[in-house]
């Protein structure tokens, strides 16, 4: 098994230009949300999400899976729009996340235990899951007084698509099947507060704080699921240890 520690150490000692890139890039969205207006992230973020495609294109040459860059180029026109104008363009941003999340569930499909899922059945996964949902349902509820009737769909569609990313993320994580699966989890966790946070931002009350906040979470969401993609191999069915009885 590859572990989070071993896929840390490893890229540590093969910095390269592309590495370089990516710090400099994700250190000037941070200060640039910290001291400019949003706009001025137009110039930076997209910088950061081709690094990450490049670092992943690197990493698996020719092994690379075309969905998942259809994915990040869904997420990094989702930015461009975003921080050009948020509220004009929130349908096709909602396309396009939609996109992306569901680009990045059919990445993990391959990560998924197709057995019996007997861990989902545990305590701290339902209490989990009830938590989120209520996240979700609050969240949604500001959202419905704030958000135009025309565009209600496309937040719906957006909702449904972090939920199915949500369920699958964890289910991966909590079968413990995967070593580095600490990544995944961060990763998830990383891009549920982005969404959910971005939504409230953008509609509900706007604060450069929530901004900082958002464009960290997006970042390392990304970089971090593309280092799991990236370097973890899916096991087969047959090799998984049966921890659950």
């Amino acid at each position: 098994m590859t572990t989070s520690r071993s896929i840390f150490n490893r890229n540590l000692k093969k910095t390269n230009a592309i590495d370089i890139l990516f710090y400099l890039s994700f250190l000037a969205s941070i200060v640039v949300s910290m001291i400019l207006e949003k706009k001025q992230l137009l110039f930076v973020v997209p910088v950061v999400i081709l690094s990450i495609i490049i670092k992943y294109i690197s990493l698996t040459k020719k092994k690379a899976r075309p969905i998942f860059i259809v994915a990040l180029i869904a997420i990094l026109i989702a930015d461009i729009l975003s921080f050009y104008s948020f509220s004009k363009y929130f349908n096709l941003i909602s396309i396009f996340t939609t996109i992306n999340l569901l680009g990045y569930t059919l990445c993990l499909k391959k990560y998924l235990n197709k057995g019996k899922l007997k861990s989902v059945l545990s305590i701290s996964v339902l209490l989990s899951t009830l938590l989120v949902s209520y996240i979700l349902f609050a969240v949604l509820e500001l959202l419905i007084a704030s958000v135009p009737d025309h565009q209600l769909f496309f937040t719906f569609l957006c909702t449904l698509s972090l939920v199915i990313y949500t369920l699958t993320f964890t289910i991966i994580y909590v079968n413990d099947n995967y070593e580095s699966g600490i990544l995944l989890l961060i990763s998830g966790i990383f891009s549920f507060i982005q969404i959910t946070l971005i939504s409230i931002n953008e509609f509900v009350y706007y604060n450069t704080a929530s901004t900082v906040v958002i464009i960290i979470c997006h970042i390392l969401a990304t970089y971090l699921l593309m280092l799991f993609i990236a370097e973890t191999k899916a096991i087969r069915p047959e090799d998984v240890k049966q921890k659950y009885i």
